[in-house]
């Protein structure tokens, strides 16, 4: 577990009321900032301090880990439109407190860390991580935030997990492969825990066998992976959906699932083996379907097909095995 202190300053009111923090992926040069990198190391269960006028005005839980999500849709946030759109979201449960940090800014210059300034004023960061002697110091202060330091943890079930079973509407994402255009972050599913990581992949999944139904309503789409057919299904076939046209055609299709918007996601070595052996085969093909956007709060996403013509392969990792001598 890691403790975090959030400034929240001009969003304060609105994060506090939704219980939820938020802040751009990069600024609006494009840059990135350091207590925005910071947002990625939330995971759930964290701790994180809120403060607001040099005062720590709440104590909060992360429900789940950090994921993108873009900008809230509220009225009171960012009314001056001062962030990017695409940024990261971290869904917290709030207990009040109030305890100011202006009556100790010797200790704080002397151990600053992240957070403060040689003054020991806060810096004008959004998200720092606290050092171990500031958390002992908040610990013999704060009884709200010593009880969540000893306690066992039971966290709120995660929003997304809330959603799990929903039907999401899948929006068709306009073609558009020209490698200038692509963004090449890191997909934000590689920074989840495995658990929420699967959530996301199942929600994506079952998104795409409804998207697939309306959009080919005389096709037989049939879910292939544990995910979508938990008794009879595999997860070794290199595909999650089979879709059979009127004409006897027959896809097989795979699907690549992310709350972002980055256009990378890997490929397995036996998803890429059925991809190229599919080429050979009269009457079949492979498609990947990419399920991006995912938002939990409004029940959508974006889709688009893809081919291994569409792509770029880069090799990501080896198998190795020790030569016998």
């Amino acid at each position: 577990m890691n403790v975090f202190l959030v400034t929240q300053n001009k969003s304060h009111e609105v994060e506090f009321n939704h219980e939820f923090i938020w802040s751009p992926k990069r600024n609006k040069k494009g840059g990135m900032t350091a207590g925005f990198e910071t947002m990625k190391d939330v995971r759930r269960g964290d701790i994180i301090l809120n403060t607001y006028d040099q005062a720590i005005k709440g104590v909060s839980v992360a429900k789940e880990d950090v994921y993108s999500s873009d900008r809230p849709d509220l009225p009171e946030f960012d009314t001056e439109d001062s962030w990017n759109i695409d940024g990261w979201r971290v869904d917290v449960s709030i207990v009040p407190v109030d305890f100011s940090l202006r009556d100790d800014r010797e200790y704080f210059s002397e151990n600053k860390g992240q957070t403060f300034d040689k003054r020991g004023m806060l810096q004008q960061r959004y998200l720092s991580k606290l050092t171990p002697e500031l958390i002992a110091y908040f610990d013999a202060r704060i009884p709200e935030f010593s009880a969540q330091l000893k306690a066992d943890i039971n966290v709120p079930q995660g929003e997304w997990d809330k959603v799990r079973t929903a039907s999401f509407a899948l929006h068709e994402k306009q073609d558009s492969f020209s490698t200038a255009d692509l963004n090449w972050d890191v997909p934000v599913e590689e920074l989840m825990s495995p658990d929420l990581k699967a959530i996301i992949g199942l929600i994506g999944e079952r998104a795409a066998v409804q998207y697939l139904r309306e959009k080919y309503p005389d096709a037989t789409v049939i879910g292939r992976s544990k995910n979508l057919d938990p008794q009879n299904g595999s997860d070794s076939l290199g595909y999650d959906i089979e879709m059979i046209l009127k004409n006897g055609e027959r896809y097989l299709i795979d699907v690549k699932s992310t709350t972002g918007t980055s256009d990378m996601f890997f490929l397995s070595a036996n998803e890429h083996h059925v991809a190229e052996v599919t080429k050979d085969v009269m009457n079949e093909s492979y498609y990947i379907l990419r399920v991006s956007g995912l938002n939990k709060d409004t029940l959508t996403g974006n889709v688009q097909f893809v081919t291994l013509d569409d792509v770029e392969l880069h090799v990501n990792s080896y198998r190795a095995l020790i030569k016998k001598h």
